[in-house]
């Protein structure tokens, strides 16, 4: 019972993952340059490949849509890992080590949300949700 309670709980967290992921995707799509100019100030990626603040938002998106099959393709959970990962490095690097004061870019380019726990826990839960399928 308690198995079986376990994985119907991941099914529901993953779907809600896939969800929220997907309206994340969306809101950076609204207005992709706005995205860009607030993510390219603090991410890893971003920092050595500029173009990928145009590829990022397609990948969430990829993620995000993945995460809602049942048996999602493990090259993209990996990805999804990954990119939680080095979201995760991001975040912390730019507000715990280097102490910027920037404004998140996970819900577009024009938000005031300062960047911080709220996008590191984002990224945090990618990279749990990530773990929890590919070990499942």
């Amino acid at each position: 019972v308690l198995f079986r309670s376990t994985i119907t709980l991941i099914k529901n967290f993953q779907v809600f993952m896939g969800i929220s992921i997907c309206l994340l995707a969306m809101l950076k799509l609204m207005d992709i340059e706005a995205f860009g100019l607030s993510y390219k100030k603090y991410d890893l990626i971003t920092s050595r490949f500029k173009n990928w603040i145009y590829i990022y938002p397609f990948c969430e998106l990829l993620i995000g849509l993945c995460f809602l099959l049942s048996a999602p393709p493990s090259s993209i959970i990996l990805i999804a890992l990954i990119l939680g990962i080095f979201g995760m490095a991001s975040v912390f690097k730019a507000v715990y080590l280097d102490k910027l004061k920037l404004n998140c870019a996970c819900v577009g380019g024009y938000t005031k949300i300062p960047l911080g726990i709220i996008s590191f826990i984002e990224n945090l839960l990618m990279a749990i949700m990530s773990v929890l399928i590919l070990i499942k």
